[in-house]
């Protein structure tokens, strides 16, 4: 009877009124009209949307094994149109993640859904790696031998971000050694994964762009030297022409923050480094300034440094610190990953566990790179901030150029 009230709701277009996994995924025809809805508004209603309820869609997908395979095999078809297909192709990857991270192994259909049956020595190095989720030197070496043939496999086939991952681990990690015979073949991966393009007509493969094949590779190959010198990071200062020129390269700034990662978060880093603004740290805004699409990953770097605890650091060093982190989020901030970054702050302020004079600073240094107009939500978000005495009480002039005074009048303009 529940099942059948449940049929009733659905087919009055209610489905997003039902909120029980469990009865969703047991009727075909309910849960293809939620998918329907989710997937449909996943497309119009950008990241944030995204965000908010993707933990709860993949809860829902990854519930058993027909709706995984349901979900995957409908979304790889959609991703194949050019109308919305890259975005597709995300929702299918963030599936595939989640239901990995559930300890569950859907190696197997990935790569059914990406045509791998058609190369089946591919297929085959390609399963060994990700249901283990680890790199080995003989699957590399298989692959690295067919995609460097005349006749590559599809580029699809191994650019799956867990293989990436696995890679980029390899590669950028510091604490990983990879053998020198094999590395090489490990870089020509992960460049072949990040910088090959394919123009296809009507299915059929008509070119192979490698135009950016060779210099992405010789990016990785000096980044990982620099890494695997394993130098300070003072001495690191001579190399920073050659960081600066291979940040440009996007798959090399996405190695840099997991390098930067993990050199911050050795315990002894920030107490033998005595420079204000260490050069790990300062990476970070090269990157932020060349890949918009990292400014994610970089926040939730930040984030993850500014709430540590540096215990071995006397308090006002732990303050100075923290203000250094901040100012790498106010220049994320510069760079367009506005909201975001007031979000965060504004909630470190309202749940009363960061030091004022933090807020202070961040709002000072804000204010010194924004201008007019302003949007709602970036008022909305801010002017709090703003308002709040014990925050601006000390910073505030009686200058005729007053950045809080004029703030708070262009926000109501």
């Amino acid at each position: 009877m529940i099942c059948f009230l449940f049929q009733l709701i659905s087919d009055a277009g209610f489905q997003d009124e039902i909120k029980s996994v469990s009865t969703v995924c047991q009727q075909i025809e309910v849960f293809s009209r939620v998918l329907k809805t989710s997937v449909a508004s996943f497309l119009e209603k950008g990241e944030e949307y995204i965000k908010k309820h993707l933990p709860e869609f993949t809860n829902m997908v990854c519930h058993g094994e027909h709706t995984y395979l349901y979900t995957q095999a409908l979304l790889s078809i959609l991703a194949q149109d050019n109308r919305g297909g890259s975005q597709l192709k995300r929702l299918c990857q963030e599936i595939n993640k989640c239901a990995t991270q559930k300890g569950h192994d859907v190696t197997p259909i990935t790569l059914a859904l990406s045509g791998s049956a058609a190369y089946p020595r591919a297929c085959a190095a390609l399963s060994a790696m990700l249901s283990k989720n680890s790199l080995n030197p003989a699957d590399v070496t298989v692959l690295f031998k067919m995609y460097n043939s005349n006749d590559p496999p599809p580029v699809d086939l191994i650019r799956t971000p867990q293989l990436i991952e696995l890679l980029t681990e390899a590669l950028f990690n510091p604490n990983c050694r990879v053998n020198p015979d094999h590395k090489p073949k490990y870089i020509f991966l992960l460049s072949y994964c990040a910088s090959v393009h394919e123009t296809y007509k009507k299915g059929a493969r008509k070119s192979i762009n490698r135009d950016e094949l060779k210099q992405t590779s010789q990016a990785i190959e000096k980044v990982n030297s620099i890494i695997c010198e394993n130098k300070s990071s003072s001495d690191l200062i001579c190399e920073v022409g050659t960081l600066y020129q291979c940040i440009r390269f996007p798959v090399v700034g996405m190695g840099v923050i997991r390098w930067v990662a993990y050199a911050v978060n050795d315990s002894s880093y920030f107490k033998h480094n005595t420079d204000h603004t260490p050069l790990h740290i300062a990476l970070l805004d090269e990157v932020s300034t060349c890949h918009p699409m990292l400014h994610p990953k970089l926040l939730e770097l930040l984030i993850s440094l500014f709430e540590s605890e540096f215990k071995e650091l006397d308090v006002l060093v732990q303050l100075e610190l923290k203000k250094v982190i901040l100012d790498r989020m106010v220049h994320l901030l510069s760079r367009g990953f506005v909201i975001p970054v007031v979000s965060y702050v504004r909630q470190c302020w309202e749940t009363k566990d960061t030091d004022i004079s933090l807020i202070r600073h961040f709002v000072s240094e804000v204010l010194d790179v924004v201008a007019p107009p302003y949007t709602l939500e970036f008022v909305q978000r801010f002017l709090p901030l703003i308002e709040n005495e014990n925050i601006t009480g000390s910073i505030r002039t009686e200058a005729e150029h007053n950045p809080i005074t004029e703030f708070i009048s262009e926000s109501f303009l």
